[in-house]
């Protein structure tokens, strides 16, 4: 699908029919016409609306727990996969950010990279990095001056790949820069990547900056101005379950069955605005009071006394203490400063709630409440909507992260999981464990791992406090010897 910008034919104006299905409603007017018009909603949606990046924050960072190990993998491996998982690829943190994609944008394309470093070859033979030359960019080919002497000369790039985990990257592409061609015959699909323009300027500039490191097909493909073919090998994609339909290839932003919700919220927001800029703050507004004596109106000079009741608060306004004399009583009125009466608050905590809930997520996980246990029914309703992409995740950590850690740096093979996703509270399901540990029926490592706890490390702990006790028994016995 091709990426253009909003324009009026995207969006039918008022000046046209309001209404032009009795199934409709305004906000029917101003839906996306494309997916990548869609995207660009979502983001923005989720950069200003709070409640709703609290839905999606809420969503990506509770189903990710700790990630374990099967039991056959040894000490060793283990810890090198600690290494490169945690303290190298910030793993955790990594499917947070893979998560804010997914249910913002309904997809998320995750590609690795194994930095090399760069060398500038000059037609003498000579190679130095890139760093210690003055390299130009003409035309998408690369000119710099000869190490002996100071002509200007054309030269190549050369990459010699560095295996080790340092240089190891895991990378998040822009829904917006992808294009998709699936054929719905045969379900497949693929994938092209367009270069941004920020990419291009600093590549021509010479910027040395990306072109330290930037993969060749990038500036081969700037050459020849055509899109980039993604190696589906080494592309993970994320889509969330869709409908049958033509465009099948996307998958659909969570945000999309609320869009309605958040245009009428966005409308009630506007009159909100409205009502406090024009009557949050009283006009005060003062007058000379008819007295059965005397009319103001017709006695006295009002020019002069206006002159004197500006005089008179300028006063005030240096002096608080000041204090006025007036030779006749004043009137005093207030307008507006009703605006608390016309506030929509309420209309829109309700229409809040109606976005959330069209999100298929309960009230209560975004919003909390007394009722919110272990037990809960909307606990088990989200524990069930997470199932489909904790599967997600894990088939991308065991058939993806571990299968490049496998093939680029020669790691073994090992397979990872989540440790249990539950609430910490959840008592009857710890106490059923306790039970089945005791007859027999499950593992003092099962039983470990349900409360949250390495059966190594405490086997380990274990093992210490009782050498440690015999110790001290034995030193004890010697002394009373």
């Amino acid at each position: 699908m091709p990426v253009k910008p909003i324009t009026d034919t995207d969006m039918v104006g008022l000046s046209g029919s309001k209404y032009p299905n009795p199934f409709f409603d305004l906000a029917n007017n101003y839906l996306p016409k494309n997916i990548k018009t869609l995207f660009k909603f979502c983001r923005s949606f989720f950069y200003t609306n709070g409640f709703l990046r609290n839905v999606v924050t809420k969503l990506t960072e509770y189903p990710i727990t700790d990630i374990l190990y099967d039991s056959t993998v040894d000490k060793a491996t283990k810890e090198l996969y600690d290494k490169a998982l945690h303290e190298k690829l910030n793993i955790k943190s990594f499917l947070i950010e893979v998560g804010l994609d997914y249910y913002t944008y309904g997809n998320a394309f995750v590609s690795t990279m194994l930095k090399s470093k760069r060398f500038v070859k000059f037609p003498g033979g000579d190679m130095l990095p890139i760093e210690d030359v003055d390299i130009k960019v003409k035309n998408f080919q690369f000119f710099a001056k000869e190490p002996k002497g100071m002509s200007e000369v054309q030269v190549k790039i050369h990459d010699e790949p560095i295996k080790t985990v340092d240089n190891l990257k895991f990378l998040r592409w822009a829904p917006e820069n992808i294009d998709i061609d699936y054929n719905p015959i045969t379900g497949t699909s693929i994938y092209y990547y367009t270069i941004p323009a920020k990419i291009k300027s600093g590549i021509v500039a010479g910027n040395k900056a990306i072109l330290k490191d930037i993969p060749l097909v990038f500036l081969e493909s700037l050459k020849k101005k055509k899109k980039i073919v993604l190696d589906e090998k080494n592309l993970f994609h994320f889509k969330r379950p869709t409908l049958a339909e033509d465009d099948m290839g996307w998958g659909k932003p969570l945000i999309l069955p609320a869009l309605k919700e958040i245009y009428y919220l966005q409308t009630l927001k506007r009159g909100n605005e409205a009502i406090s800029n024009e009557h949050i703050v009283p006009k005060k507004a003062i007058y000379p009071a008819n007295t059965t004596t005397l009319d103001p109106y017709t006695q006295m000079n009002l020019g002069k006394w206006k002159s004197n009741m500006e005089s008179q608060i300028k006063k005030w306004r240096r002096d608080p203490n000041h204090i006025g004399v007036f030779p006749i009583p004043i009137g005093y009125q207030e307008l507006g400063g009703n605006a608390r009466a016309m506030l929509l608050t309420p209309e829109m905590r309700f229409v809040e709630e109606s976005i959330i809930n069209s999100m298929g997520v309960p009230l209560e996980f975004i919003k909390g409440g007394a009722s919110w246990t272990g037990s809960s029914i909307s606990l088990r309703i989200v524990e069930n909507h997470f199932l489909t992409y904790r599967q997600f995740l894990t088939d991308f950590l065991n058939h993806f992260v571990v299968g490049k850690l496998q093939s680029l740096l020669s790691y073994p093979k090992v397979t990872l999981k989540f440790s249990k996703f539950k609430m910490s509270d959840d008592a009857q399901a710890k106490q059923l464990a306790v039970n089945l540990n005791s007859m027999g029926k499950i593992s003092d490592a099962r039983l470990l791992d349900e409360f949250g706890y390495s059966y190594e490390e405490e086997s380990e702990a274990i093992t210490r406090t009782k050498t440690n006790m015999m110790d001290e028994a034995i030193i004890q016995a010697e002394k009373d010897a």
